[in-house]
Order: structure tokens, then sequence, then C-alpha cells
């Protein structure tokens, strides 16, 4: 499997992006996102820190690869070019 590099990619990871927020909710024990905000997510590059968790947790029960440390690199500003 090729390493994700964005965003997007990791979102791509899961079958849907209804499945991705079906994860989430389960992990979170409550409906924490909606299929509309996991959308925005791909759209701006970037998932809200307070779902980080949750995201994560997911990824590791489908073995997707995906750690803190993907997320932290995956949300760093983006050097400019000259």
């Amino acid at each position: 499997m090729k390493k994700v590099s964005s965003i997007q990619e990791l979102i791509n990871l899961w079958p849907t992006r209804s499945s991705l927020a079906d994860d989430v909710n389960a992990v979170a024990g409550h409906s924490a996102v909606s299929v509309s905000q996991v959308h925005k997510w791909a759209e701006r590059g970037s998932i809200a820190a307070i779902y980080h968790q949750y995201v994560l947790t997911a990824a590791e029960r489908r073995d997707y690869p995906v750690t803190a440390a993907l997320l932290v690199e995956l949300h760093a500003p983006k050097e400019k070019a000259a």
C-alpha cells in the first residue's frame, strides 16, 4: 500500500465517506460526525483535532496505516514554492 500523503488520501482509505463517518461514530459511541462533515474534511484537507483520536481508532480497527505522527504530518503547514 502506498504511503498516505494527504487528508483526501487518508479519507479515501475507507470504501465510502459514509463508512468513515459510521466508523468514527462507532468509536465515539454517539453521532459525532456526519457524512457532510467528512466531505468538508476532504474539501479543506483538514480534520478537526477533536476527531483525531476517533479517526485513529477507526483506522486501527480496519488495519489502515494511520498513525498520530501521520495526522500531525498531514496537518503541518506546507511550504510554498519560491
